[in-house]
């Protein structure tokens, strides 16, 4: 129970960040910015807090980081696709699958960093 409060706190950030990153995203597309360089910095964005949840998680937890990693990335995607569907009531598509893999290896990759960091 108690770690699953703790994922809950990562998850609550996470939504925050997401909905901050959504809202600005959006802005500079009704400002005229083009799309595909928005999708490309909500990548980019998404890419370090994959990583960086991961990395602090794995870091405070001290042990397996790829697993951390791997568990928190999957608990952020099956959030994105639930909000997904539910919002936007389409499927997933290949491209969106891999977009959610490369997350995911942005999440290991984060955990796995943390767990070998070395604590001062």
């Amino acid at each position: 129970m108690n770690k699953l409060i703790y994922y809950f706190k990562y998850v609550g950030v996470f939504l925050i960040i997401e909905l901050l990153v959504t809202f600005i995203t959006s802005l500079l597309n009704l400002l005229g910015l083009n799309s595909g360089i928005t999708t490309i910095i909500l990548l980019i964005i998404n890419l370090a807090l994959f990583f960086t949840l991961s990395y602090i998680n794995a870091f405070k937890m001290h042990k397996k980081g790829l697993i951390e990693g791997l568990t928190l990335g999957l608990i952020f995607i099956v959030l994105m696709i639930l909000i997904k569907v539910a919002l936007f009531n389409n499927g997933i598509h290949i491209s969106t699958f891999i977009y959610y893999i490369i997350l995911v290896i942005a999440s290991i990759l984060g955990g796995m960093v943390g767990v070998n960091k070395k604590s001062k």
